[in-house]
């Protein structure tokens, strides 16, 4: 799915009509600007290919099951890395060190990837991606995708070491050769969430992520929502007619309401002692929720 003006384009490269694989592609040709906003592998067919424990062997094998986008077809150079090797004899993963910049692969046209929250089809595509490419992403964002790559079976799904970490925080706006991206915090289900508003050269682009505005820390939905708004933080006097080019936000059980849901759930947990809730750590606030 893509739309396209004069000077920007947006490419949906996954996450239509399916849950998981969200990538969403942004050019702006007067900056020269290429990026992604999140990089979700396709949780859903991922899991229906592959059993608990088992991985893939290769990045050709993700390929070839459209898990990610072919990066010849999206036209982006050296997308992927090329320092994965597994050793037939023993399956056991050969990378770099952690965090240790690798200098031997080609450089990218991709100017960046922005990861929103660590929900896998939001960021699980990571462990591919090649390591000079900048993976800009919340402190917290990145804390859990470390502690989820140290506590999971070593494979090529499951190795983040080596990125090219480029961490921001609320109230820093990051610069890409004139166009300018702020990432805003936002109330989700996991922490360090955060929405996008992205200053393109036709036009303020919104990227919501994942958000809702029940939570515990729904005020700071509620100052995302006032900002894409007003543009207070990035707009000048004079540009505050600019308008909003395009907002972009996910949809996945729109009208499902999750405040009846925990209600629901908080019912069932009464009623009886043997009552068993099986999670994940990453919808940990979820849980929270419902004894709160």
């Amino acid at each position: 799915m893509q739309t396209k003006s004069e000077s920007i384009r947006l490419t949906l490269l996954g996450g239509v009509k399916e849950v998981g694989g969200n990538i969403v592609s942004l050019e702006d040709y007067n900056y020269d600007v290429k990026i992604f906003l999140d990089f979700g592998i396709k949780i859903q067919r991922y899991n229906n290919k592959y059993e608990r424990g088992q991985y893939p062997s290769s990045i050709d094998e993700i390929l070839s099951l459209d898990l990610l986008p072919n990066e010849e077809q999206i036209q982006i150079e050296n997308l992927y890395t090329k320092e994965f090797k597994v050793v037939e004899q023993n399956k056991s993963l050969m990378t770099h060190g952690a965090d240790q910049h690798i200098d031997t692969q080609h450089p990218s046209n991709l100017d960046g990837i922005f990861i929103s929250h660590p929900h896998k089809d939001h960021y699980f595509g990571l462990s591919f991606v090649n390591r000079t490419i900048a993976i800009y992403t919340g402190v917290v964002t990145k804390r859990i995708i470390r502690a989820f790559c140290k506590s999971a079976k070593d494979s090529i799904a499951n190795n983040f070491n080596g990125l090219n970490w480029q961490t921001f925080r609320t109230g820093d706006i990051i610069d890409i050769r004139g166009m300018k991206i702020v990432p805003f915090h936002i109330d989700h289900s996991v922490p360090g969430a955060y929405g996008f508003i992205i200053y393109t050269s036709a036009g303020p682009v919104v990227y919501t992520g994942d958000f809702r505005r029940h939570g515990p820390l729904s005020n700071m939905t509620e100052e995302f929502l006032n900002e894409i708004k007003t543009h207070s933080t990035i707009l000048t006097k004079g540009e505050t007619d600019k308008q909003q080019k395009d907002l972009i936000s996910e949809g996945t059980k729109i009208l499902i309401c999750t405040a009846l849901m925990f209600f629901n759930l908080a019912g069932l947990v009464a009623t009886g002692m043997a009552l068993t809730i099986l999670t994940q750590v990453d919808v940990i606030k979820k849980i929270i929720g419902i004894f709160a």
